[in-house]
């Protein structure tokens, strides 16, 4: 299962506009567009017309000799060097597969990364990094390898990868990475309205199924997602989710058009049931008349039997699912609160590191000061090395006076530029206490 390329008629089954809701896979639209040389595409075409017009613009082959060649190689980007272009260009020549330019959330490695998927996977169709992926990139890089390991697999032509959700947590995308490496069916991305069970749980559907399977529509009961997942296996075409959002009309009897109306819960389960009985059949959300010819009418008794005392498929799935979704809630609050544990011995550790090292500032700073105290103590007690000491100006004589100064610290030039002891009394008298001399006349 999953390994089947959608058949050439899907364009005459799928004709219906689908309601991708918050759930529209950007890479269906961004590819073909390009591709199609900037075309809008129809965001309300079914998934596979979407891949089908993927399929059919994608094909590249380069000319020779002996045979001309099949598309051309798409113009650069504003994002993409000239140098880029060139390898693009070379690059092109042996892939099979158009290859995009460089988009704006990719560097010149995710770029070269991109462009060797396709020369190992010739023939898939490879997307660009999002910007989703952007934000970690070693996800973008995980999903170019898993393109080129799927190279040599039967299912490798037209295999296409979708790029990490907005949603999608890094397990859930490797999950979906494993999954995809087995079969050609696209796997979507966790839904919007999707808890972590639910994915689960439509993960392992669509491993057994031949079609994509539509996450969980952002109103549709759990118990109806339940029998859509059930019966994906055996439809050959894609169901669509609950709508009761989109009014759709519908030819009635007479040529004329039901009035626009949205699908109700009621409405949904008959077509779930429809969807079931006629497998090979397609239903539009909302088409009663279409649901009525398939199964026949809706079955109304006054007097209901008792119900059955043993549950449906659909209620174990759905007690299943909800008791998955109990056990991951217990497990995601196990890990937030270890998270939460770790992150506290993380914060402590930090502030004691923190304390310290401004210990230690403070330290270096009592040592700084107590040095400075230290070698002020010294300088003052080193002044108080010389007392006030009493020189009679009239006893001294002109060679002790000149001694004297020099010694008690006036500078060389001053002293030697005095000719007499009456200039040497002038500059000593200058200088005043700092020499610590008493002048007398005694």
């Amino acid at each position: 299962m999953g390994d089947e390329p959608p058949p050439e008629e899907d364009e005459e089954q799928e004709t219906y506009a689908f309601n991708y809701g918050k759930d529209w896979p950007a890479a269906f639209g961004d590819m073909g567009s390009i591709m199609l040389g900037g075309r809008p595409t129809n965001h309300t075409l079914g998934p596979l017309q979407q891949q089908n017009i993927l399929i059919a613009a994608a094909p590249y082959r380069a000319p020779t000799p002996r045979r001309a060649g099949k598309g051309k190689p798409l113009p650069a980007s504003d994002y993409e060097g000239e140098q880029e272009t060139t390898q693009r260009k070379k690059t092109q020549k042996e892939a099979q597969r158009l290859i995009l330019p460089k988009v704006k959330e990719e560097s010149p490695d995710h770029f070269i990364r991109r462009l060797d998927a396709h020369k190992h996977a010739p023939t898939a169709l490879v997307a660009p990094m999002n910007e989703f992926e952007a934000k970690d990139d070693s996800l973008f890089a995980k999903r170019m390898m898993a393109i080129k390991e799927t190279a040599d697999e039967e299912f490798a032509e037209n295999h296409l990868i979708l790029p990490k959700g907005p949603k999608e947590q890094a397990a859930q995308f490797e999950q979906r990475l494993a999954a995809a490496k087995k079969q050609f069916t696209i796997i979507m991305p966790i839904g919007a309205h999707e808890s972590p069970g639910q994915w689960e749980a439509r993960l392992k559907a669509a491993k057994k199924s031949r079609r994509i399977i539509m996450p969980k529509g952002e109103k549709e009961p759990d118990k109806g997602f339940s029998m859509r997942l059930e019966m994906a296996a055996s439809c050959e075409w894609v169901v669509h989710p609950y709508d009761p959002d989109t009014k759709r009309q519908f030819p009635a009897p007479g040529g004329a058009m039901t009035e626009p109306a949205a699908e109700t819960e009621a409405q949904y389960y008959r077509r779930l049931q429809a969807c079931k009985e006629r497998t090979a059949l397609v239903f539009e959300p909302g088409d009663l008349r279409a649901i009525e010819k398939a199964i026949g009418p809706e079955q109304v008794h006054k007097e209901e039997a008792p119900p059955s005392a043993a549950p449906s498929a659909a209620d174990v799935a759905a007690a299943a699912m909800a008791e998955s979704e109990a056990e991951n809630a217990k497990t995601r609050a196990a890990e937030e609160e270890e998270e939460k544990r770790k992150a506290a011995e993380k914060a402590e550790a930090e502030a004691a590191k923190s304390e310290e090292e401004s210990m230690k500032e403070r330290l270096e700073q009592m040592k700084i000061k107590q040095e400075e105290e230290r070698k002020r103590q010294e300088e003052e007690e080193a002044a108080k090395g010389f007392d006030m000491e009493k020189i009679n100006i009239k006893t001294i004589g002109f060679m002790p006076l000149k001694k004297l100064l020099q010694e008690r610290g006036v500078p060389k030039e001053q002293i030697f530029g005095c000719s007499n002891k009456v200039a040497l009394m002038e500059v000593a008298k200058k200088w005043g206490d700092e020499l610590k001399i008493q002048w007398t006349e005694d």
